[in-house]
């Protein structure tokens, strides 16, 4: 595993857009375009919500210069909620589980590069500094090449200490008694909390180059964050299990 801080300096932030997507004028590749539209448009008429699609756009690192050979590609379909049902929350929930299950069906490689599908409510505030609509083939927010200032060892530290974290679960679960069980699920659930609520805090307040977002990338990258799943899935099947 590469380290972290060699590859924050070296490749974290790049001169230029992804040169497999985007051409030196920004403009996005019209084949790539073509395929993700068709894409995000099937999984909506598998979630039945094709004819409310109201935008199809691409986020993340792939729409700006910090992407790495980790980056997917993060396509969001945006519908209005309300106009599905007025409990907002349910409909998200629903469209949580289409949108899973497409993605655990499908495994699908554009450039060495995995696409990720989202639903998104219109209303939803969406901060990112670098949105395109592949839906009307436009910029919605131009990415600038601004090479952001962090301090590697921030992000090192916080992410080493959720680390470690991950690893004294991983290990207290090897011996752990039946009794032990629903107390780790508890613990195993309040690290994957303490992630997300580190990330969408560094988001809010930092953007994507916040210490809490990129630690939680270096958790991701480091597949860190998949054992802390597969663990919190393991200690359910144990709790349930009979002898």
């Amino acid at each position: 595993m590469i380290n972290f801080r060699t590859f924050f300096e070296n490749r974290f932030y790049n001169d230029t857009l992804h040169p497999d997507f985007w051409s030196d004028s920004k403009e996005f590749d019209s084949e790539i375009r073509e395929k993700l539209l068709t894409i995000a448009m099937d999984v909506a008429e598998e979630a039945g919500v094709e004819k409310l699609v109201e935008d199809v756009q691409l986020t993340g690192s792939l729409s700006n210069y910090n992407y790495t050979e980790f980056s997917d590609l993060d396509v969001h379909i945006l519908l209005d909620f309300d106009k599905i049902n007025n409990d907002e929350e349910l409909v998200k929930k629903a469209l949580d589980g289409k949108r899973f299950i497409w993605n655990q069906r499908h495994d699908i490689i554009i450039n060495d590069h995995e696409v990720e599908i989202y639903f998104q409510d219109i209303d939803e505030p969406h901060k990112a500094s670098g949105l395109y609509s592949i839906l009307k083939d436009e910029w919605i927010t131009e990415p600038e090449h601004n090479e952001p200032s962090v301090d590697v060892r921030d992000v090192e530290l916080k992410a080493d200490k959720i680390k470690s974290e991950i690893s004294d679960l991983d290990m207290a679960m090897q011996t752990a008694s039946y009794d032990d069980l629903e107390s780790m699920r508890d613990e195993a659930q309040a690290i994957r909390s303490k992630i997300t609520k580190m990330r969408r805090d560094s988001l809010d307040l930092d953007g994507e180059f916040g210490i809490g977002n990129l630690a939680f990338k270096e958790l991701r990258n480091s597949n860190y964050i998949e054992r802390l799943i597969d663990i919190s899935t393991k200690l359910y099947d144990d709790q349930f299990s009979s002898n």
